[in-house]
């Protein structure tokens, strides 16, 4: 099996790097500077949690031949990245293009484009940094699960066959991935729940440590969450995936619950480190979540972060 990583940033790169390590006939596409150094080092991760490293050799590419062939194109670029993109996609004829990208406003255009069966949607649990090379990552699993997993699903909602194996893949590298039927809810809500929490780490300069000080900060971010929840009840959007309804906790349990994880290097390395290098992509996400706010939702608590 021939899987294609378009795209060598942190995300990238860590799925590449585990794929590689668990089997898996992995080429990434990278460009410039990245592409020379995954050429001359490979790719090395460190684990922001124990700091073991890893250097994984994986095949490299640059540009996507039209036949070049793979049974997955598992793309994992920014928001702003992804029109550039879908041209080259629509060219190339393998059948399988995997959207990891964020994305509130649905799938229209990617379908246009590539067609209604090239495209599936996923998103990661995972994060870090780049430094020097190096990309020092965290992998969402065990508890943190109850925030967010690596998620895959097809547009029509069914569990296919290849559904099934790309779950099964990401399961065998060490992702603890889930399946989900309603990709598009599934990701709007995402923009919900991260939407706030990045405003608050910007507020602090991404310093997830500093943010884990200010009780009001959290206590609006989760008030600002459920404001975003009530634009997407209006539009007829369920909160998903149901877990997420923890929000709806005691908002004093929440903001408590909050500072402790503003605390810890999952927090450092999942949500802050990714402020700081998707800060454009975070203020078009806003921007792109707020235009499905048509009922005119107050954001009084979302305003105020």
């Amino acid at each position: 099996m021939k899987i294609l990583i378009y795209g060598a940033g942190v995300i990238g790169s860590i799925f590449a790097g585990k794929l590689v390590q668990n089997g898996y006939d992995i080429t990434i596409l990278a460009r410039n500077n990245r592409y020379k150094e995954i050429e001359k080092n490979g790719i090395i991760l460190k684990s922001s949690l124990n700091g073991k490293i890893d250097n994984v050799k994986v095949k490299l590419i640059d540009t996507l031949v039209d036949t070049d062939i793979y049974d997955y194109i598992i793309v994992v670029v920014q928001n702003q990245q992804i029109d550039y993109i879908l041209p080259i996609l629509a060219k190339n004829q393998s059948q399988n293009i995997v959207f990891v990208v964020n994305n509130p406003l649905g799938y229209d255009k990617w379908v246009n484009i590539i067609g209604y069966e090239r495209v599936m949607i996923g998103f990661p649990s995972a994060g870090g940094e780049r430094k020097d090379g190096t990309i020092n990552y965290f992998i969402g699993k065990g508890i943190t699960k109850l925030f967010q997993s690596t998620t895959f699903g097809e547009l029509n909602g069914k569990r296919t066959k290849r559904l099934k194996e790309l779950h099964k893949i990401f399961k065998k590298s060490g992702f603890s991935p889930s399946i989900n039927n309603k990709m598009d809810w599934w990701q709007k809500t995402h923009i919900a729940v991260v939407s706030p929490v990045a405003k608050a780490l910007y507020r602090y300069n991404s310093n997830n440590y500093e943010l884990s000080k200010s009780f009001k900060t959290l206590k609006n971010a989760v008030l600002g969450t459920r404001e975003l929840f009530s634009v997407l009840k209006s539009i007829d959007v369920k909160i998903t995936p149901k877990k997420l309804y923890f929000y709806y906790l005691p908002t004093i349990l929440i903001a408590k619950i909050f500072q402790i994880v503003m605390k810890t290097k999952i927090a450092e390395y999942a949500m802050a480190k990714h402020t700081i290098v998707a800060k454009e992509e975070m203020e078009i996400l806003e921007k792109q979540f707020m235009s499905l706010n048509t009922n005119k939702i107050d954001l009084k608590y979302y305003n105020s972060i």
